[in-house]
């Protein structure tokens, strides 16, 4: 296959997206020993038989096509893959939470399961998304990550909390994620335990709605009073208030 009709067959973006998924699957069990590379990325290729079908040279040029942002590109593909089977596995269960907190829960031990065998991979990915220039596109990969558990979850909302809630999960989940990076138990019973206190947070931005409610509300009947006694500012109410002082009095 020349490099020409390769390109000719994966002009669209869903082919592409799908052979940057199978790229990435593949090199996978070589980032434990090469760590995110380019020697990684090609020993996965050679594992998928790309060296019989396109040279050393056209390989190359498919590669900086499809990761023009280099080994960052290889996490956040990485990230997808598993945010997709998260998404699948927990819309495969039989019996799902009715609570958020809970559903976020499992949401993310289902994600934390799914990146069991690739623990050196996940581990080794964020000594790369902590350098300065990979700072933008770190916080793209974890943004997505957590909208798409949101969005699991059920999720809904259009106002403020939409903001406030994905950056509340973010911490929740980079601290469960550096915690179950350090639990080597076999059940890891530990880090769902930190994951539930940490998910306490999680419980007090589903509620923040209600006080807003409230002040709905409150504004609402402070806005009829006003109609109905004829009030249209401050001034009007303290001339109110006076006007009842000096009927009271006569």
């Amino acid at each position: 296959m020349s490099f020409a009709i390769y390109i000719s067959m994966t002009n669209n973006q869903s082919t592409n997206s799908q052979l940057k998924f199978n790229l990435v699957n593949a090199m996978l069990v070589h980032v434990p020993f090469d760590g995110w590379s380019w020697t990684a990325l090609e020993q996965g290729a050679i594992d998928m038989d790309f060296e019989t079908k396109l040279n050393f040279e056209d390989r190359k040029k498919i590669y900086y096509d499809l990761f023009k942002n280099g080994p960052i590109d290889f996490i956040e593909t990485f990230s997808k893959i598993i945010d997709d089977e998260m998404e699948k596995n927990y819309e495969s269960l039989a019996i799902k939470p009715d609570r958020v907190p809970q559903k976020i829960k499992t949401i993310i031990l289902i994600r934390l399961h799914l990146s069991q065998k690739y623990k050196e991979a996940v581990r080794s990915s964020l000594s790369l998304t902590a350098i300065p220039k990979n700072s933008k596109q770190s916080f793209k990969i974890l943004y997505r990550t957590c909208h798409r558990i949101w969005k699991i979850a059920g999720d809904t909302s259009t106002d403020f909390s939409f903001y406030t809630k994905r950056a509340s999960l973010a911490a929740v989940y980079s601290s469960t994620l550096l915690f179950w990076l350090n639990d080597n138990s076999s059940t890891q019973d530990e880090t769902e335990a930190f994951l539930d206190r940490r998910l306490k947070d999680i419980s007090k931005i589903s509620n923040l709605k209600k006080p807003f409610f409230t002040l709905n509300k409150i504004k609402n009947k402070i806005d009829n009073n006003k109609k109905t006694l004829g009030i249209s500012s401050l001034l009007d109410i303290f001339k109110k208030i006076n006007q009842i002082k000096k009927s009271s009095f006569s």
